[in-house]
């Protein structure tokens, strides 16, 4: 398809990308309201909606709601490797990007069946219940929710729950995890994931499964993590050990 006959929201993405390129735009800066683009295009502001909507999803801006919200040019999107143990905290500290953690829910619940399932448990068995907002460089990057197994953690919920848990486990209880298993899915943000990372129910997010294990085998950790596409880049390595 020739540019000429591109769809009108495609050019309007191009042109914005264009703008942030000759630094017309630069990171943090505020992007015109829908109205003033829809003007200056000329076009519906639906359209200009469909332009953002791809920005967005390529990773170009960013777009906040409420009284402050609006669309803004993102910078380098922060890098998380999933090949690695540590958990997302330190590894975005070590790359010098500021990351803020809001503590939405720590209590003692009963298993579910999923959460015994994975945790190696019975149903109902207790189990501390940790949910955290993360922000990285102030932009809601990811919602973690995270089980742990009552009786190999006693005490869990009078420690400092905003740093690395991975840490807390070694420090506190010897159970530093030395394998997970991770499932990443695609998915849409319910009601609540849309006001926690601040995105419509139109953006994708991705959903991380994780089991994390000790030395022993013994599965000390059940999270499942929701992530902002547009806001993080993912990164995999993987080493040949034997001859294929």
């Amino acid at each position: 398809m020739s540019p000429a006959n591109h769809p009108a929201y495609s050019k309007i993405a191009t042109e914005i990308t264009m703008r942030i390129e000759n630094k017309e735009l630069n990171p943090g800066d505020r992007l015109p309201s829908e109205r003033e683009m829809a003007t200056e295009f000329g076009v519906a502001r639906m359209t200009v909606r469909q332009a953002l909507d791809q920005l967005q999803l390529d990773g170009t801006i960013g777009r906040r709601r409420g009284r402050t919200g609006g669309s803004f040019v993102l910078g380098n999107r922060p890098v998380i490797e999933l090949t690695r143990m540590e958990g997302f905290l330190p590894q975005l500290i070590a790359r010098n990007h500021e990351v803020t953690s809001e503590i939405l829910l720590a209590d003692r619940i009963p298993a579910t069946q999923e959460v015994a399932l994975h945790l190696d448990i019975e149903p109902l068995d207790e189990v501390v219940q940790v949910v955290r907002l993360r922000k990285v460089d102030n932009t809601p990057l990811l919602v973690e929710s995270s089980f742990f197994p009552s009786t190999l953690v006693p005490g869990m919920l009078d420690q400092d729950l905003s740093g690395s848990l991975y840490q807390l486990l070694d420090h506190e209880w010897g159970a530093r995890p030395v394998r997970k298993e991770e499932v990443i899915s695609p998915g849409v943000a319910t009601r609540t994931e849309q006001k926690h990372l601040k995105v419509s129910n139109s953006m994708p997010l991705l959903r991380i499964n994780r089991v994390a294990f000790t030395i022993t085998g013994t599965p000390i950790e059940f999270s499942v993590d929701v992530l902002r596409s547009d806001a993080a880049q993912i990164k995999v390595i993987t080493e040949l050990t034997a001859e294929v």
